[in-house]
């Protein structure tokens, strides 16, 4: 009788351990939004707002400005380094940055000519 009321909490234990596992995986620092500022472009300092999801090992997300919204056509992330790019029908665009102190701080640049820097916080 007793072996028999071990199963049920077996089951509960096993499958706390796999959520919580699942959660951890999907615990990047980097998923959520972002409030960000771009300096150094033609119309001063530019706010935007960068979300960042993961799916298992990929990153995706999109990007909202006063110019409008769209969604990024790559992101990587590695040693605390990322890379964003983002193309449009008009420009190409490539945000780098680090992660540190929860924060990103980096450079962007627009069709590899017009340059400036970037930050965000969560």
């Amino acid at each position: 009788m007793k072996r028999l009321a071990i199963i049920p909490i077996l089951c509960v234990l096993a499958l706390g351990v796999t959520l919580y596992a699942q959660d951890k995986a999907n615990n990047s620092p980097l998923v959520g939004s972002w409030n960000c500022v771009a300096h150094g472009g033609e119309n001063g300092d530019v706010p935007f707002t960068l979300y960042l999801d993961q799916n298992g090992d990929e990153l995706s997300g999109s990007v909202s400005a006063p110019q409008g919204s769209t969604g990024l056509s790559s992101v990587s992330f590695k040693d605390n380094h990322l890379k964003i790019t983002i193309e449009t029908a008009e420009h190409d665009y490539v945000l780098t940055a680090t992660l540190a102190g929860g924060k990103l701080a980096g450079k962007w640049s627009l069709d590899g000519q017009q340059k400036g820097s970037w930050e965000g916080k969560k």
